[in-house]
């Protein structure tokens, strides 16, 4: 095969891998609709126990999902808020439902170098469908927006644990949520009691719902946004746009979560010890720009005067493997960098550890580029060898090629013979350089949604490595906003360079389409993290150099 044209296909390819994640992202395997199944023999639930005097009674498996994607709710009442404040955040709940109206995050700014105030990672503004809202569907349509009554009307953590309750009762059945709160932790504990005072037998599905905001991304990131959970060990995930595409998925749920860039709450469901992992279902829907899921449990057969407890854990924070892996629950795998993950959290460690002493992701990043490039030099000088041998033949390819222009297949037959005469392997030039592509898709996957980035300085203008580089100018420019995009002008300049010095088949058609891979890279680029564009131009940098030491040990 010619060299030129492996050399076309491969850049080609590279630039339509860059297209494809940013269009349609790593999309990972998509729950299968799951049919009904019939309803599993009464059996032991740990969940249930009676009332004072009362004795313990079973509940049964769902035959299918109790609840129903979310419709355009009519105005609920506005309840009055309570304030949770630890050292982490400033929880809002509402007597509405009892539940979650606002998360801020003291540690994270809406604009980079601390300014913008505090970041909101849930900030709802109406009372209906709030954050851990209880759907109850049996027992009738207003569970979610009753009136509650609070333990406290705040709660302000310094240190230790305090808990907040949420009391409530509708058609005959009390109910309790109980939230404590640990100083020092994005997480805590969520326990709903439902005690049936009604005087009847009930079988009652409890949901949990969450609800996010997609306004809340950022919206320069190239991070996920919509709904993530784990079902069966499996890990699943949906965009907000695909919510309403998704049959409810049902299984072992580890955990559901609703993520935009950088952040997310989450569900975690938690099972009595002991017990057997309980069957739960996961719906997600979106009516923009809002985002809903819930986590239905499984049916409970409550006796009259007998009492239920579910436990969860639930999280509102950054979506940090230094927060979320000591949380255990598998929480850990919300981070997720599609198919090049088990490339892709190494080379965050690396570009965590390297910070950790520079004290500047920006050169984190160079440094990283740097290693990478060291890495893998004996296959880049392999490759930039096999050009150089590629290139002295072909004044016999194009001889070649003139004599046997009217038999292609004797062209080609003649062309490998040639290579096999002079033992050179026409896809040696290319073959090293497929080998680093994960590589760089996976530097891609992190510099585009890893939360380390995000408002991380680099120097001058450059306050912010997560979104688009821009050196103000004072006006704006089409396609490309206030600013000149300096970063992705310089890594254009360099692609150009290295084309310059990459060695040419002498086919004036195919050389003139090489050179235009810096443009369209440039264009394409315009609009990515400038930690990622500073990736790209370091690496070129490192290989113009590469190529011009392998260039000159040849002479």
């Amino acid at each position: 095969m010619d060299q030129k044209r492996m050399l076309l296909a491969l850049a080609l390819s590279v630039g339509l891998m860059f297209g494809w994640v940013l269009l349609f992202g790593d999309k990972q395997q998509q729950p299968q609709t799951q049919a009904p199944k019939p309803a599993a023999p009464a059996q032991k639930d740990a969940r249930t126990k009676p009332a004072p005097g009362g004795e313990a009674k079973t509940a049964t498996a769902p035959a299918a999902p109790a609840t129903q994607p979310k419709a355009a709710a009519p105005a609920a009442p506005a309840g009055r808020p309570v304030t949770v404040t630890t050292p982490l955040f400033i929880a809002t709940f509402n007597t509405t439902g009892g539940a979650l109206q606002k998360v801020v995050l003291k540690d994270y700014y809406n604009r980079p170098g601390k300014k913008g105030g505090h970041f909101a990672v849930l900030d709802l503004k109406k009372p209906e469908h709030l954050a851990l809202s209880l759907s109850l569907p049996q027992l009738g349509p207003q569970a979610e927006t009753l009136a509650f009554a609070p333990s406290a009307e705040s709660l302000n953590l310094t240190s230790g644990r305090q808990a907040l309750t949420f009391s409530a009762v509708y058609q005959g059945v009390r109910i309790e949520k109980i939230y404590t709160f640990s100083a020092g932790s994005y997480a805590w504990n969520l326990q709903v009691r439902l005690t049936n005072n009604s005087g009847r037998k009930l079988e009652l599905q409890p949901a949990l719902n969450l609800t996010e905001d997609k306004n809340r991304a950022d919206s320069a990131s190239y991070a996920f946004t919509g709904m993530q959970y784990i079902r069966d060990g499996k890990y699943f995930e949906e965009d907000g746009s695909d919510l309403n595409k998704k049959p409810s998925d049902g299984g072992a749920i580890k955990f559901m979560a609703l993520s935009i860039p950088y952040f997310m709450g989450a569900l975690v469901p938690l099972d009595p010890a002991g017990s057997a992992p309980i069957k739960r279902y996961v719906k997600g829907n979106e009516i923009s720009p809002m985002m809903y899921a819930s986590l239905v449990d499984s049916a409970l057969s409550l006796e009259a005067g007998h009492a239920a407890e579910l436990n969860y854990l639930v999280f509102y924070g950054p979506k940090d493997l230094k927060v979320l892996e000591p949380l255990g629950h598998d929480l850990a795998r919300a981070v997720d960098f599609g198919w090049f993950d088990i490339i892709a959290k190494p080379m965050l460690a690396a570009l965590n550890f390297c910070d950790s002493f520079i004290g500047n992701y920006g050169l984190a990043i160079i440094l990283v580029t740097l290693l990478t490039k060291l890495i893998f030099w004996p296959l880049t000088k392999k490759s930039y060898k096999s050009m150089k041998e590629m290139q002295k033949l072909q004044p016999h390819v194009a001889k070649i090629r003139e004599r046997y222009k009217n038999d292609k297949q004797r062209m080609n037959q003649e062309i490998m013979q040639l290579y096999k005469t002079y033992k050179v392997n026409p896809a040696g030039g290319c073959l090293p350089m497929v080998v680093q592509i994960p590589v760089f898709i996976a530097f891609y996957k992190v510099l585009g949604s890893a939360i380390e980035l995000r408002h991380a300085p680099f120097f001058l203008w450059i306050n912010d490595l997560s979104v688009p580089d821009r050196l103000p100018i004072g006006f704006q420019i089409p396609y490309v906003g206030d600013g000149l995009p300096v970063l992705t002008l310089l890594m254009g300049a360099s692609m150009f360079i290295q084309q310059k010095m990459t060695p040419t088949t002498g086919d004036p058609t195919q050389a003139k389409m090489m050179m235009l891979m810096p443009v369209v890279f440039t264009v394409m680029f315009i609009n990515f993290p400038a930690g990622l564009v500073l990736y790209w131009l370091v690496n070129n940098i490192f290989s113009i150099g590469q190529q011009y030491l392998t260039n000159r040990s040849k002479k």
